[in-house]
């Protein structure tokens, strides 16, 4: 199997990280706005109940099996699970930089070049 020189792979990593970054940013305001329709999906039918003469402490208990603030929160968890993933692909391609960048500096420090 055909490996690419160790500059090749620390660009290649480089080019993911940023990759990686921008995915973690965009599931990130994903995530947030997953949440504030879930929020908003609670509020509202926690008003409509309200509205509907159900008692206030009941409503909690109750809008939790209503199809828009399931929905909502089924979005929302998803887009929290993206985002983790995300941010874990980021910090991986972050650790295999700082390990590419070590074996480099070994690679330069074994060839007397700099000294």
């Amino acid at each position: 199997m055909y490996e690419l020189p160790l500059w090749e792979q620390i660009t290649l990593c480089l080019q993911m990280l940023d990759t990686a970054l921008i995915e973690c940013k965009q599931r990130g305001a994903a995530m947030v706005k997953a949440e504030a329709d879930y929020y908003t999906a609670k509020a509202n039918e926690s008003f409509e109940l309200l509205e509907a003469g159900y008692a206030n402490t009941y409503i909690q208990t109750v809008i939790k099996g209503r199809p828009k603030v399931c929905e909502a929160m089924s979005r929302y968890h998803a887009a929290q699970v993206e985002y983790e993933n995300a941010r874990e692909a980021r910090l991986v391609w972050k650790k295999k930089l700082d390990t590419l960048r070590e074996q480099y500096s070994r690679e330069w420090g074994q060839a007397g070049i700099g000294e």
